[in-house]
């Protein structure tokens, strides 16, 4: 025995040394007793629990031939023996993470039928059961709902959320409890007793925490770190990184005292030890979390506000430590921020000066037109963008309009639309909307569409004042009229003229408006 590891020489032989599943252990022996046990189990819960152990339990109490008034089996018939020893062959283990194809369920359904060769009940035990495939859970499914009369089914999984529904309708299901820190840490006193190993009582306390639950985990560690009989707190410090708690208050006492010096101190002091800082930012949220909860209950606002402040920067910290270059840089910036809050102050706003004030300072005041003028009406609240920007925009008339039309051009920014809109000029201005005359179609139909318009419309806008809208025309080109034919007389009716010789006459009006209608020029 003493060859095989801790947990496997301390696992426990009957229900009442399963530690930490008290409300496991006591309904499975009433069903038992009562002689009602269910065909199937499913057994839940996270990794050191206790599940298989309670499987294998099972497995002796159904087989046990001599179980005293509780249906606790005696430990000493050859069933529980042969369970013990793991050689009793009604007793079949299954590692479904190994064996999850639809090949090994249909061996498992071609043997299930055989009676049990030595014991009352045939046992399958079925570890990690989430990893069998689709075809295997559903080639299961009929088996599992109408096993034969002597055949038990005791599924074990950690993830019981990727286990189908219609498994666990068919299985009797027990969720299994993280076992308390004092639990475990009263069942590892008490083999370091058995195995007489001096252990310190912060190093037992210091495994249960590191442990998180699991007692095989615990024990594999005592079994680790214990040398020479010895189990120290430094020992267990130094191989799993772990800081103690006189150095967890150190550091809280720094923060709150808002010490940023003397905290990143600490950090650079726990980095050149060597410590985890992973485990110790984790152990520090422990230590924020207990202290909230404490403050809270005491009714103290200031304390658990601060903690929970405290506890955001660091949990930020301990998601970021994972990934981080520098170790240690998550765990001082979340000190910094930490220990400088309310000391940092913003800089001062710096005012901007508009380079537009000098361009509107230099250009000359258009000049004054009388029967076009109309004073738009004195605003009594000025908006806060508009005091911060000081342009007056002219009033939308069509004198103005005429008149600052380059400038409307040049706010046109796409090449295409600004080249076409240069062919037409405004010709009336009526209730905001403009009127714009091309004297070609061509042109016309460039601009005359929604995204140019308003391209357009904003250009208007950023110089005007009011909500100008465009609307299109097209101009007639008026053709030169033909000269009227002279009257011939009477002598050069008798004897005509000599012809002369024919010229080609150019008509200037005509191919103006052709290169105006097509975007062309004039080439000699």
């Amino acid at each position: 025995m003493s060859e095989i590891s801790l947990y496997r020489k301390y696992r426990p032989q009957n229900f009442k040394n399963l530690v930490g599943q008290d409300h496991i252990r006591t309904t499975l022996l009433n069903a038992i007793k009562e002689g009602h046990p269910a065909h199937a189990y499913l057994l839940c819960g996270p990794r050191g629990t206790g599940k298989t152990s309670t499987a294998r339990l099972l497995a002796k109490a159904l087989n046990c031939t001599n179980p005293d008034e509780e249906c606790e089996p005696c430990d000493k018939c050859e069933m529980c023996v042969s369970v013990r020893e793991g050689n009793l062959i009604d007793l079949i283990e299954i590692d479904a993470a190994s064996n999850r194809g639809i090949d090994e369920i249909r061996d498992l359904k071609d043997k299930i039928n055989f009676a049990p060769s030595r014991s009352k009940h045939k046992i399958y035990i079925i570890d990690e059961v989430h990893m069998l495939t689709k075809e295997a859970f559903n080639a299961l499914l009929k088996t599992l709902e109408e096993p034969p009369s002597h055949v038990y089914f005791v599924l074990a999984t950690t993830e019981s959320h990727k286990v189908p529904e219609t498994i666990i309708s068919r299985c009797q299901r027990f969720d299994f409890k993280r076992i308390n820190q004092k639990a475990i840490v009263t069942r590892l006193m008490y083999i370091a007793q058995m195995e007489n190993i001096e252990a310190e009582e912060s190093a037992v306390e210091a495994i249960a925490h590191t442990a998180e639950g699991g007692l095989r985990d615990a024990i594999g560690l005592l079994e680790q770190l214990s040398a020479e009989g010895k189990l120290e707190f430094s020992r267990v410090q130094t191989v799993l990184g772990i800081s103690g708690i006189s150095a967890l208050e150190s550091f809280y006492k720094h923060l709150k005292n808002n010490d940023t010096n003397a905290a990143l101190t600490e950090v650079q002091n726990l980095y050149s030890q060597g410590i985890d800082l992973v485990q110790f930012t984790k152990d520090f949220l422990e230590h924020l979390r207990l202290a909230m909860l404490k403050s809270t209950e005491e009714n103290n606002l200031a304390e658990t506000n601060y903690a929970l402040n405290t506890a955001e920067l660091f949990q930020e910290a301990y998601s970021k430590l994972k990934n981080t270059t520098i170790p240690q840089l998550p765990l001082e910036m979340a000190v910094i921020r930490c220990t400088m809050q309310g000391k940092i102050v913003a800089p001062e706003p710096v005012e901007i000066v508009q380079e537009v004030k000098a361009e509107v300072a230099a250009t000359p005041e258009p000049p004054k037109i009388e029967q076009e003028r109309t004073h738009a009406p004195i605003k009594q609240n000025i908006s806060e963008q508009e005091r911060d920007n000081p342009v007056e925009k002219l009033p939308l008339t069509i004198a103005y309009i005429k008149e600052n039309w380059p400038r409307v051009i040049e706010l046109i920014k796409t090449p295409f639309v600004r080249m076409s809109f240069k062919s037409g000029k405004p010709v009336q201005v009526e209730n905001s909307e403009v009127l714009v005359e091309f004297s070609s179609k061509f042109h016309k139909d460039q601009v005359d569409t929604v995204e140019n318009r308003t391209e357009i419309e904003n250009a208007i806008n950023e110089i005007f004042d009011g909500n100008a809208k465009v609307a299109y025309s097209i101009s007639e080109v008026k053709l030169s009229t033909p000269k009227p034919e002279p009257k011939i007389t009477e002598e050069q009716a008798i004897e005509p003229p000599a012809p002369e010789p024919e010229v080609k006459k150019e008509n200037p009006e005509l191919a103006n408006a052709a290169m105006e209608m097509f975007g062309g020029e004039m080439v000699e």
